[in-house]
């Protein structure tokens, strides 16, 4: 019988004992721990950026918080300013259709009884003032410049600011006390 080359190698193997049946293959110690170095890695890459996730969204929760906020107060003052113009519309048309010829004078005196309203009648053009708060430190502005009274086709007034200001000085602490003396 004619023998295979693969059978030949094979038999020659033993004779040498490079074969043994006793002896178990052998690996090297890296490649056992590889997979579970890697699962690890895996596991902890996941663990940080859902943290770094949590983190965030509680962050954005926490300013949408303050931002409804912020948003309800200055509507509630909005709603105060309307109020007030509406106060001052009333005043503004009984004035001047009663009085034509002393509208301003009348309008000041009728004006000074409401709270909070500054009035100039001084320039050109008069001017209403009045803040309402929004938070203790912002407040919002509204600046009213009147009609003359033979122009009183667009109203009795323009709106000619309605903005949120600063209510409070800032004071910015920019010292650095690095010695003492």
């Amino acid at each position: 019988k004619k023998k295979s080359l693969q059978h030949i190698l094979l038999n020659a193997h033993f004779k040498r004992g490079c074969f043994s049946i006793m002896k178990k293959p052998s690996f090297p110690v890296t490649n056992i721990g590889s997979v579970s170095l890697l699962m690890t890695f895996i596991v902890l890459c996941l663990v940080t950026f859902s943290t770094l996730s949590l983190s965030g969204s509680v962050s954005e929760y926490h300013y949408s918080q303050k931002l409804a906020q912020h948003n309800q107060d200055y509507y509630e003052a909005s709603n105060t300013a309307t109020r007030t113009l509406q106060e001052i519309d009333t005043i503004l048309h009984d004035t001047y259709t009663r009085n034509r010829d002393s509208y301003y004078s009348s309008a000041d005196r009728q004006l000074a009884l409401l709270d909070g309203i500054t009035a100039d009648f001084s320039k050109e053009t008069p001017t209403v003032t009045y803040e309402v708060p929004v938070t203790e430190n912002r407040s919002l502005k509204v600046v009213l410049s009147l009609n003359k009274p033979g122009q009183m086709q667009e109203g009795y007034y323009k709106i000619t600011s309605w903005k949120e200001i600063a209510s409070s000085e800032w004071n910015g602490d920019d010292q650095l006390n690095l010695f003492k003396p």
